[in-house]
């Protein structure tokens, strides 16, 4: 879960907008992720397939790993 304001410690993760093994463009939306005064849109930092591992509902700390991205090339 990425820092979304410097006084966020966590934050709820809504809906992820991809599936398991699609590819993902650098910068496109991953998840909707909330917090008490924001909804907001988390873009992929990487192009690849994406591997999410967090459920919906769930309140994750800012840091928590909710999935991955697997990026061509790199082992």
């Amino acid at each position: 879960m990425p820092k979304l304001s410097m006084a966020v410690t966590e934050a709820t993760l809504v809906e992820w907008l991809v599936a398991d093994g699609d590819a993902v463009a650098d910068g496109q939306g991953l998840y909707v992720a909330e917090t008490d005064k924001v909804e907001t849109e988390v873009p992929s930092g990487a192009a690849g397939v994406v591997h999410p591992v967090a459920a919906p509902g769930g309140v994750y700390a800012v840091g928590a790993e909710l999935g991955w991205i697997e990026v061509p090339g790199r082992g």
